[in-house]
């Protein structure tokens, strides 16, 4: 399922950490005052593919 942007289906760039809830950036810069408090999409992938690699590390050993 693709993701997208909770208020207008397009493009996500930042979530609200800990939940499902998309935003692109101009739905993100409209409804919230200050956006650094979102988490970037990338910066998160990169943590869950951090997280897969260190179970698989552990899986090895």
């Amino acid at each position: 399922m693709p993701r997208k942007c909770v208020v207008c289906d397009g493009e996500p760039e930042f979530l609200i950490k800990g939940t499902n809830d998309l935003y692109c950036k101009g739905c993100a810069e409209e409804s919230f005052a200050d956006i650094s408090y979102l988490e970037k999409i990338g910066e998160q992938k990169t943590s869950e593919d951090e997280i897969d690699q260190l179970i698989e590390e552990k899986q090895i050993e």
